[in-house]
């Protein structure tokens, strides 16, 4: 392993852990307490996360790849999935960006890349009721 391929896996290593406290965040900012979540709401804020991983992964210039390995860690570490799971899950994901808004994912995930400068801003009451209301909208409401 050459210096160059240390220092980027030290540096993936530290956007995965910004990664982990945006998403602790955004739960702790919008009261949902993740035990207590359906896998309905898990699955719209897996896309809405993946979203904020994405405009992350912009905001620093990440390579589509190290994106791709950010969004499968954070549905390990933040949602619980198996690597097979979250392997799948983010493929999903992938594919329901470049679909367009005719795939109900594909707008959560925009609502997410919305909810990363909400966060970084310190918009809190519009990150709350940005992911709350996708819930709402989808007959998912989130009563903690």
């Amino acid at each position: 392993m050459s210096n160059d391929d240390l220092m980027d896996t030290t540096t993936l290593l530290e956007h995965r852990k910004q990664i982990v406290n945006f998403s602790k965040d955004l739960f702790r900012i919008c009261g949902i307490e993740f035990a207590r979540t359906s896998e309905l709401q898990r699955q719209i804020s897996g896309a809405f996360l993946f979203g904020l991983v994405f405009a992350h992964g912009r905001m620093n210039s990440l390579a589509p790849a190290e994106v791709h390995a950010l969004a499968i860690t954070m549905l390990q570490d933040i949602l619980g999935y198996s690597v097979a799971q979250a392997g799948a899950f983010s493929t999903r994901l992938i594919e329901a960006s470049e679909a367009g808004p005719d795939d109900t994912m594909n707008p959560i995930i925009h609502r997410g890349i919305d909810g990363h400068r909400q966060l970084t801003t310190g918009q809190l009451d519009s990150l709350r009721k940005n992911l709350l209301d996708i819930f709402n909208a989808l007959d998912a409401p989130y009563v903690g």
